[in-house]
């Protein structure tokens, strides 16, 4: 089945910068490989070769002919790279920016460009049958993640940003069974301003509207070891320390 794929990355990097890199964070090296070949590895049993992958750029950046390289050595086809002028208010906003170039009936995958999930806990499979959503999750402590509460019978009853309802937080992977939905959903939640948090458009909320409608979100409880966040230069620092030789070789 095609599915869209798309990556934000429209923002600065600022705190690399502020720490001294001098490239882009995608371009990162870390074990061999830039952070963007880390965040697609993640995704590597759902980037199928009927996928359209969109990437969503901060044209200041000077990303695309970067990212059309490495798409092309990772042997992605249907690519599209989008480039906004400026920061948006959001992650879900970056990614509506590029639904023109979605197929909106078909599944659609956001993800980051901060996060490497070890492959082999990361599969289409474990997307719940009639799920009109589904958010992988970790339990990690912290007030900072995006957070998902499950009722008796397994589906979310509630999503919440930067407040901990539960022990479930968001990977940083959102899925949607159809790419129209996540659109339909983003104009109606974000609809009424009280809806932003803190000025911005998170995506994990919007799944609230989802829920209004009658409609399932589920999740899949990943392993904690398998989830390396690379956001901030400290994060990036952990990672570097570890010894991931296992890991690549079974994700390779």
């Amino acid at each position: 089945m095609p599915l869209n794929v798309v990556i934000t990355m429209a923002g600065r990097g600022s705190r690399f910068y502020a720490a001294g890199y001098t490239v882009p964070k995608y371009e990162i090296m870390a074990h061999g490989r830039s952070l963007f070949d880390w965040s697609m590895l993640s995704l590597k049993n759902f980037l199928t070769p009927d996928a359209r992958v969109v990437f969503v750029c901060l044209k200041e950046n000077d990303s695309a002919s970067y990212v059309r390289q490495r798409c092309d050595a990772l042997g992605l086809r249907d690519v599209y790279v989008i480039e906004l002028d400026q920061i948006t208010d959001g992650q879900a906003t970056s990614a509506y920016m590029s639904r023109e170039c979605w197929l909106p009936t078909e599944p659609l995958l956001i993800y980051n460009i901060d996060t490497y999930v070890n492959p082999q806990v990361l599969k289409p499979d474990l997307v719940r049958l009639d799920s009109a959503g589904w958010v992988p999750c970790f339990q990690v402590p912290g007030e900072h993640w995006s957070f998902v509460e499950l009722g008796e019978d397994g589906w979310a009853v509630d999503l919440a940003e930067k407040r901990r309802i539960s022990n479930f937080a968001s990977i940083g992977l959102y899925w949607f069974a159809r790419a129209d939905s996540f659109e339909q959903a983003y104009e109606r939640f974000f609809a009424d301003d009280n809806n932003l948090v803190r000025g911005e458009r998170y995506i994990a909320p919007l799944y609230r509207q989802l829920i209004s409608e009658g409609k399932k979100v589920s999740i899949a409880d990943l392993p904690l070891d398998a989830i390396h966040v690379l956001g901030t230069p400290a994060e990036l620092e952990a990672f570097l320390a570890l010894d991931l030789s296992e890991q690549l070789i079974a994700a390779l």
